[in-house]
């Protein structure tokens, strides 16, 4: 690749950072091709998982202090600051996520998951220091993942940096479509069976 390690490093970061806000900025492609650059001793594979987690959990700190402190009114004040807002509520509305622990390890791997879940539990005022816990434990997974992905891509074909990506983006970008396939199927059958058996009645007391 043309870009230098330490200036694709620094980028990396910043869209890390930026894809909990705006949920549309493809970091997860960034990510894989970073980890195909470490295979390729483009860059040092431990700088890579660093700048990976580093902007995975500042980033989730960071939405996560601005929803549980309520400080969206300052977004407001901005045009930008309102389409900021507005798509993370729409995030968080389309995502459907529980305001969980659990929820902010394991809904990040779905497109807009982590958005939503971070978001989730700023609202609902989860503790700090155990949301904190759990955004790190999601992005040590989430780090894993995705560098592997590029790491492997690499290692195991042997062929060049930019198709390795290209193949790690494929494959991400697949897995992450059929696993939110799957959990919308899940969600719409439940629905279906819940509008076509509804509760019965309990009896009434004589």
């Amino acid at each position: 690749m043309d870009i230098p390690a330490p200036l694709y490093l620094l980028v990396m970061f910043a869209v890390i950072f930026v894809d909990v806000v705006l949920p549309v900025v493809p970091s997860e492609l960034l990510v894989i091709g970073a980890g195909t650059m470490s295979a390729h001793d483009i860059v040092l594979l431990p700088f890579v998982i660093i700048v990976v987690f580093a902007g995975s959990w500042i980033g989730d700190v960071a939405i996560f202090l601005l929803f549980r402190r309520k400080l969206t009114h300052f977004l407001d004040r901005f045009r930008w600051g309102r389409s900021i807002h507005r798509g993370l509520r729409n995030a968080i509305d389309k995502a459907g996520t529980s305001p969980t622990y659990a929820a902010v390890v394991a809904v990040r791997f779905l497109p807009g998951g982590r958005t939503a879940s971070v978001a989730a539990a700023g609202i609902a005022e989860l503790p700090l220091r155990p949301f904190m816990l759990a955004a790190a434990a999601g992005g040590v997974l989430w780090t894993a993942w995705l560098v592997g992905l590029g790491f492997v891509a690499a290692a195991s074909t042997g062929f060049p940096v930019g198709v390795s990506a290209l193949l790690g983006m494929a494959v991400g970008t697949l897995v992450g479509a059929i696993t939110a396939a799957v959990l919308a199927l899940k969600k719409k059958r439940k629905a279906t069976k819940a509008h076509e058996h509804p509760e019965e009645p309990g009896p009434q007391a004589s």
